[in-house]
């Protein structure tokens, strides 16, 4: 993703299990985290990302 520089790795391992089609309660476990943090990560990539609040950013992933 060049064209988001300011991504972590964090972000893009995010990123990663969302274009895998994770939910968040699969992907909580694997992050080691609840699902509420996925919730809130998943709320900072979609700003960093620059999409509005309608859009679906696991659409948008896996469009990517």
């Amino acid at each position: 993703m060049q064209q988001f520089p300011d991504l972590t790795p964090g972000d893009l391992r995010l990123a990663a299990y969302l274009k895998m089609n994770l939910s968040s309660k699969e992907i909580a476990p694997l992050l080691n985290i609840s699902v509420r943090g996925v919730e809130n990560k998943r709320y900072r990539l979609r700003k960093k990302l620059g999409l509005p609040e309608d859009a679906n950013l696991t659409e948008f992933i896996m469009a990517y």
